[in-house]
């Protein structure tokens, strides 16, 4: 990330992220396209859905690099924190992804997995529904969730776990097994940096006072403002390298997507972006 207020070293900065962030969404479609529509097992189908949620997601990005006329005069703003929240949106879902279509885990940890799901969406739910002005047509929502809970419960993998872990887990408030931040892990870009990452960005998701408190002083919202293109450009940074380890897991599940590819440019694609263990 370029230090100080130099014009022509931060539209450096940002312009060989776009271009890097609109590459790897060129490989993303490409990918997606070559997958298409097949049966498979539900752990492929389930890497599937988060991938193409990840690639409109990014797509969406790649249309905000682009001011349009906001109605504010002649004026056009680069929508910076917008950018930053996407990018935040599309990290999340490429860990997501990960932890979804992890093929290296037994049969029973996967399940179990996918039971968690299952107990955090019914849980999350409930909990949304009763706030709002909606009358459930849900029958015994009691007696659903306790099956819920005994289908986690009775995994043979969920046995193995500590008796504390297992309390936690069964009260459906948790989707992950190990956590979200042990999710996001699997991107390599190891402990400190993943942590002040989703940090910088949740303030931009959050309206924290990092997000706007030197608006001001920053000239966030002048014409070609380079805090703006700061602030887009190091969040795409990481938006395309989630995106580019995501790409790589969807040709682990389909190694038949890789004859979309030239091998010399499939070979850099991988070493540009293989997660470092």
């Amino acid at each position: 990330m370029p230090k100080g207020r130099d014009p022509a070293r931060t539209e450096k900065f940002f312009s060989e992220r776009k271009a890097l962030f609109r590459g790897v969404v060129r490989n993303a479609h490409l990918i997606g396209n070559r997958i298409g529509q097949r049966q498979t097992d539900e752990l492929r189908i389930r890497g599937s859905w988060l991938f193409m949620r990840a690639s409109i997601t990014a797509h969406s990005i790649t249309q905000l690099f682009d001011p349009a006329p906001t109605g504010f005069g002649k004026f056009v703003y680069l929508d910076h924190p917008s950018i930053a929240v996407l990018c935040r949106a599309l990290i999340e879902n490429i860990a997501v992804l990960l932890y979804m279509s992890d093929t290296t885990i037994s049969a029973d940890e996967w399940q179990c997995r996918m039971h968690l799901v299952d107990l955090h969406d019914f849980v999350n739910r409930q909990a949304f529904i009763s706030r709002i002005p909606y009358t459930s047509t849900m029958k015994n929502p009691e007696k659903l969730f306790a099956e819920l809970q005994s289908r986690v419960a009775d995994n043979a993998f969920f046995k193995t776990l500590g008796v504390r872990t297992q309390k936690r887990l069964l009260e459906g408030e948790e989707m992950f097994l190990y956590g979200r931040h042990n999710a996001m892990l699997k991107l390599g870009w190891g402990e400190d940096l993943t942590r002040g990452i989703y940090k910088y960005l949740s303030n931009q998701a959050h309206s924290l006072a990092m997000s706007f408190h030197r608006t001001e002083a920053n000239n966030a919202y002048e014409q070609g403002s380079t805090y703006a293109k700061v602030v887009a450009g190091f969040s795409a940074e990481f938006g395309y390298k989630a995106l580019g380890v995501g790409c790589l897991r969807m040709l682990e599940l389909f190694p038949d997507t890789e004859l979309a590819f030239e091998p010399a440019v499939l070979a850099a694609f991988k070493k540009e972006y293989a997660p470092t263990p």
